[in-house]
């Protein structure tokens, strides 16, 4: 078995959601074959949606990109026998691509992880059986970079165009000051101690000292200026961003972890540091080195040409590590992205936790997870040290050569003391702006990596919404019509041509077995899922006429989750409704039979919630979450089971509040007791309603919901036994 290798390395391009890594492995081959085409483009012909891709939609994508495919089930030793680069099936639920494979080792890129060298133990025990080799056919045609993925981010900077150039201009005066200290040095050697005027020195000290005053000065407006930018570009970068990510659809964050999500959003302060001092410290950097070196040519052109090829080593070494330091940062990056994942998991999910005694299986999972991301560190920080040290070496030692070339000259009577004393000085400042650029340059490229992941929020398009949208005011009657729903346009659907029409204030009820659908037809309801195929009418106006914000406004859900805010539990009655009075939060909680025991705490309605609700019972979160969708007087109220913290008496108060309010009440029903006196129950299985009419009517018909409710009454039985 010989050695298979590429002559390139595979662009590496982290998975940004859990389910995406068929498509990063085409964005990879498309970058290796210097074809720029980004997830969000790729997305647009396939989604991955939240089972991910199969080998036959992963093969069609490649197909649309205009490639070459061939796709075979082969055993192990089959591997040496294809075409590199293949994209293998791993571990029968991932993709990952064989870059290189020898006799004794192979090199896969791993869009979870990264670069990884594999044993062929390894490569064997992970390897699923099914490869793709992957080549251009001749209708492939590259797609060029377009815009840069910075520009959205400096037009936060042009926006405040006034201050930053300001600050720019501050930073350049204090540098000429710098900059100009070696030429004054030059000047008193010169002109002073060496025609001995030292009659000018008391005018000298008076002027320095005043010029001292006046550069202290300037740093400190510079610095009140700097901060105020920082302030305003920081408002500017997490509003912009946050409020985009508030809007985009909700299956955004079914595919995307909250950690990883937290993640990304404090990536922007590191972007923030950025932009408002790096971008503004390399600009300055930039304009120094350029009078630096006029200077320096017009002084002594063989001292400057001395320079300029140390500079550009030093800028050789930048280039040569660059793609070495920006891999290892890739690799840090993902790995500290799912080490706050495990904890963030860790910390929502404590009470299941404590409650089964998981802790040291919890922190051993995260153990591993922080050792793998402490060895990313380990391995980023060990080539910045080689290659820093190597950069300090020469910044260190190329003004020494200067100093010494500079003696030679002097010897040569080619230049005087002054001038080479000036030029050592310069050079000093000459080499540490130069690192300066050549760090600023790389922390640019280093951030992309946070920078691709901030992207992937603010490039995701926001929900929908017409631009004339129809009459906010809903009286709630809703229709469906052939109503269908798949996660993607190539996944088989789960929500099967339902129709149905609920009138303004009716009670109806959903039900059917775990996976039916009960859930997706929900949500669909509320527009966080949109039809794939059919329409839904509010007052017989299509749901995409509506602004879906001010639709929701209008309605009311209480899901199995409950998750409530950490605010006082008015404020989470209220939800910063500003036309919310006391009497309605005392009324909602009445209603929804919690307040007497909110009024029985030591605080009241001011009581503080702890994040996710965690100093409350489940049936208390349950019932505040109800007198939150009560205060609205919603049009529309949807229940996933959010009535069984509640007797039979209690639940029937709400049932007659609600239709006092002519409210129209959708009930997902998993304990028929809850629905008997609905006008009617719709009965769902595999996607598709299979039956409906009242209780009675179901019963009689001795079909699925005669089923359940048996086995629910036969479950009763057996508890009272």
């Amino acid at each position: 078995m010989g050695i298979h290798h590429r002559k390139r390395k595979i662009p590496y391009i982290p998975q940004m959601q859990q389910t995406e890594c068929g498509l990063c492995c085409a964005a990879m081959i498309t970058r290796y074959y210097k074809s720029q085409s980004s997830l969000s483009e790729l997305r647009d012909f396939i989604e991955a949606g939240r089972d991910g891709l199969t080998l036959y939609q992963l093969n069609s994508l490649l197909l649309s990109l205009k490639f070459e495919t061939h796709v075979y089930k082969t055993e192990f030793e089959g591997l040496w026998q294809l075409e590199l680069p293949a994209i293998l099936y791993w571990n029968d639920n991932h993709y990952v691509i064989l870059e290189e494979i020898g006799p004794s080792k192979a090199v896969i890129v791993d869009p979870a992880f990264g670069r990884k060298k594999l044993t062929r133990e390894e490569l064997h025990q992970s390897f699923s059986n099914y490869a793709v080799t992957v080549k251009p056919s001749d209708e492939f045609v590259p797609v060029r970079k377009k815009e840069n993925i910075w520009y959205s981010f400096f037009s936060d900077v042009f926006h405040h165009k006034y201050l930053f150039l300001k600050i720019v201009l501050l930073s350049f005066i204090t540098y000429l000051f710098t900059l100009s200290i070696p030429i004054a040095v030059q000047y008193l050697i010169d002109e002073v101690v060496m025609k001995n005027k030292f009659s000018q020195l008391n005018s000298l000290i008076g002027t320095a000292a005043g010029l001292i005053a006046f550069f202290g000065l300037l740093i400190y407006i510079r610095g009140k200026n700097l901060i105020s930018f920082q302030m305003v570009l920081e408002k500017s970068l997490m509003g912009k961003t946050f409020m985009h990510l508030l809007r985009v659809p909700y299956k955004f964050f079914e595919v995307r972890s909250f950690g990883d999500i937290l993640f990304r959003m404090n990536s922007l302060h590191i972007i923030r540091d950025l932009l408002s001092e790096q971008l503004i410290k390399g600009l300055i950097d930039f304009g120094s080195i350029f009078f630096i070196l006029m200077y320096m040519l017009y002084s002594s052109p063989v001292l400057a040409g001395a320079a300029l090829i140390l500079f550009f080593i030093n800028g050789a070494l930048t280039m040569y590590t660059r793609p070495h330091i920006l891999e290892a940062n890739q690799h840090e990056i993902a790995e500290n992205s799912k080490l706050q994942t495990i904890q963030v998991e860790a910390l929502y999910s404590i009470l299941g936790v404590k409650t089964t005694g998981l802790e040291d299986t919890v922190y051993k999972n995260w153990n591993h997870q922080f050792n793998r991301a402490l060895q990313k560190f380990k391995k980023r920080s060990e080539i910045q040290n080689s290659y820093t040290s190597v950069q300090t070496t020469i910044q260190t030692l190329s003004p020494l050569l200067i100093l010494l070339i500079g003696i030679y000259l002097f010897a040569q009577k080619s230049i005087s003391l002054g001038e080479m004393i000036a030029f050592h000085t310069l050079s000093i400042t000459f080499f540490a702006v130069g690192v300066s650029i050549f760090q600023t340059y790389n922390n640019f490229l280093l951030a992309n990596a946070y920078l691709e992941r901030v992207r992937d929020i603010t490039d995701s398009e926001t929900e929908e919404n017409p631009e004339k949208p129809a009459g906010a005011q809903i009286t709630g009657d809703i229709k469906l019509s052939d109503v269908s729903f798949s996660y993607t346009k190539h996944s088989e659907k789960v929500v099967k041509k339902i129709s149905m029409h609920i009138k303004r204030g009716e009670k109806v009820a959903i039900v059917g077995p775990s996976g039916s659908g009960k859930s997706t037809l929900s949500k669909i309801l509320l527009g966080l899922y949109m039809p794939t195929e059919g329409e839904i009418y509010y007052d017989d106006i299509e749901l995409g006429r509506y602004n879906k914000q001010e639709l929701r406004q209008q309605m009311g859900i209480v899901p199995q989750d409950i998750n409530l805010f950490n605010n006082s539990i008015m404020e989470n009655i209220k939800m910063n409704k500003e036309d919310v009075t006391m009497e309605d939060i005392q009324k909602a909680a009445s209603v929804a039979q919690i307040a007497e025991e909110i009024e029985s705490m030591p605080m009241g309605y001011h009581t503080l919630v702890s994040e996710m609700g965690m100093n409350l019972s489940g049936g208390q979160r349950q019932r505040i979450a109800l007198a939150r969708a009560l205060i609205s007087q919603p049009k529309v109220i949807i229940l996933d089971e959010a009535t069984s913290s509640l007797d039979s008496i209690n639940e029937a108060l709400v049932g007659d509040y609600l239709k006092e309010m002519g409210c129209t009440r959708i009930v997902i029903a998993h304990r028929l007791s809850t629905i008997y006196d609905s006008d009617r129950i719709f009965v769902m299985e595999n996607g598709s309603i299979i039956d409906e009419g009242t209780h009675a009517e179901l019963i009689g018909n001795k079909g699925l919901y005669f089923e359940l409710y048996k086995t629910q009454l036969d479950s009763k039985e057996e508890l009272a036994i």
